[in-house]
């Protein structure tokens, strides 16, 4: 999928309306993808190694609009959870480390991105149009997902994210 295309969809989520924040749905797509790629720095990261923690993987790149939009909530979300088993992991597709980085710096965001330079990620994820995020439970099966944005913060995802928190910390 070109990068034409990824913004051609973008907008058009934005233009339905993706701007108003939707609703994690249960997720019924099957088993979890692998997701095995370097991070920001250029380390290398799975998404195995956040086994035990609540974890939010979005899909997302700074050119898309609904993207920007969505990622001070997740922000908020990461502070509101401070102290718990969660884990923000982004994805950003095919974009440089410097571009990520100026927006990064820009909006004040602080939580691990990873770098899917050739849409390997994004496929095995069956990903289509961006934002895309997918919440695991601390086994690292995928439980929720939403297409377009939501607001992390919000008290339903919220909710949906204590639920999913191992027993013994609730």
């Amino acid at each position: 999928m070109t990068r034409r295309m990824l913004f051609g969809f973008c907008c058009m989520l934005l233009l339905l309306g993706a701007a108003q924040a939707r609703e994690l749905k249960p997720y019924t797509g099957g088993a979890t993808p692998p997701l095995a790629l370097q991070d920001i720095d250029g380390r290398p990261r799975d998404l195995r190694d956040f086994r035990g923690q609540v974890v939010l993987v979005n899909f997302w790149a700074t050119w898309c609009p609904p993207c920007r939009a969505e990622m001070p909530s997740m922000q908020r979300l990461r502070e509101k959870m401070a102290g718990r088993p969660f884990a923000i992991v982004t994805v950003d597709m095919g974009e440089s480390p410097p571009e990520v980085r100026t927006f990064l710096k820009e909006v004040g965001l602080h939580f691990t991105v990873l770098m899917d330079r050739d849409g390997k990620a994004l496929k095995q994820w069956k990903v289509f149009a961006f934002p895309t995020s997918f919440l695991l439970d601390a086994e690292g099966r995928i439980r929720y997902a939403v297409f377009g944005t939501t607001e992390w913060d919000e008290a339903e995802a919220v909710a949906k994210i204590n639920e999913l928190l191992p027993a013994t910390i609730k």
